[in-house]
């Protein structure tokens, strides 16, 4: 499998990002790597390491889009750009997927304008694993669509569920839908007609409303639906609070010795908990229903972000996730309906 790796955008070093993606082939020899970028720069970087030539190609841009561009402006402009350069190595079957740490906007766009959707889709959503009271959930959409109607969140629901029967391996995934409370009678007028909607599709098995707060410290459900307004919100809350609660207690163990030597015992387990909780442990959200694989990197990710973006996206693409998922909007009867 051949991968494409932007690592010219994005907010770390070029050097951080190619170090990050090579570290992934001792881990699977089925991978190998396409890095987008200054030809020079990526060179450089590959000097320093240790690593099989014959897995590691370069493809040069001169371009970068960065992260205050508008995404249409930068898409129109910046034909040679990295991430659309990426992005149409996907397009020519060159390779199977494509990442970006970049600019969302037009990493979305990228793969919109330059892949194209699965025959069916309406809207892709972005899909991401979350961590969860003894184990993990997907949530979907994260932020590909703010503004989503009844049959977008229809669909998302389908194709949650499939990329949790086959990337997480849940044989009979539970779906919620976000909402304020766990009643039927919860939500907005959208919110309303999303869940009556769900209510009628037989086979996705809907279980009714999640609450946010439910969804991370119990095991309420395998899917979780949302519009990408919501969605990205909760992300980024979610984010933010693992950050505070980080910070807050290396705050506290430094107050006085006992808890500095405490927390020199607990150094481990307080790594460990960074480590589940940070966006660099699933390295990418995934733009579903896509003719190809599309990864969008957060702004931040690191080298061992990027690394398990890689690992990630393999995982992802082995599994067909893409190819199962328009037989099943058929099948569950949320079908296309618009352009």
């Amino acid at each position: 499998m051949i991968l494409a790796i932007d690592v010219a955008s994005g907010e770390k070093p070029l050097e951080e990002l190619v170090s990050g993606a090579i570290s992934a082939l001792p881990e699977n020899d089925k991978i190998n790597l396409i890095l987008v970028g200054n030809e020079k720069s990526i060179s450089q970087a590959l000097s320093k390491k240790k690593y099989d030539h014959n897995r590691v190609d370069i493809r040069h841009s001169d371009e970068i889009i960065s992260m205050d561009e508008s995404p249409a402006n930068a898409i129109k402009h910046k034909k040679n750009a990295s991430v659309l350069l990426a992005a149409r190595l996907v397009k020519d079957k060159e390779v199977d997927g494509f990442f970006s740490p970049g600019n969302t906007g037009a990493t979305l766009a990228a793969a919109l304008t330059e892949i194209g959707r699965l025959k069916g889709v309406m809207r892709p959503p972005l899909i991401s694993t979350l961590p969860k009271l003894g184990g993990e959930f997907c949530m979907l959409d994260m932020g590909a669509n703010v503004d989503c109607t009844p049959d977008y969140m229809a669909q998302f629901a389908v194709m949650g569920r499939v990329f949790a029967k086959r990337y997480l391996k849940i044989e009979n995934p539970r779906v919620g839908l976000l909402n304020i409370g766990e009643e039927d009678s919860k939500g907005n007028a959208n919110t309303k007609k999303v869940f009556e909607r769900l209510q009628k599709m037989k086979k996705i098995n809907f279980i009714g409303n999640v609450e946010p707060n439910d969804m991370l410290k119990s095991d309420a459900a395998d899917v979780v639906v949302a519009d990408g307004f919501d969605g990205n919100i909760v992300l980024k809350t979610i984010e933010g609070t693992a950050s505070l609660v980080v910070n807050m207690l290396k705050t506290e163990v430094k107050k006085n010795p006992v808890s500095v030597m405490g927390g020199l015992m607990m150094k481990p387990v307080f790594n460990s908990l960074k480590s589940q909780l940070s966006s660099d442990s699933y390295g990418s959200a995934i733009l579903l229903g896509l003719n190809g694989g599309a990864f969008v990197g957060h702004g931040k990710t690191s080298g061992v972000g990027v690394k398990n973006a890689v690992l990630n996206m393999y995982k992802f693409l082995e599994n067909k996730v893409n190819e199962k998922i328009a037989k099943e909007l058929f099948d569950s009867g949320a079908k296309r309906r618009i352009f």
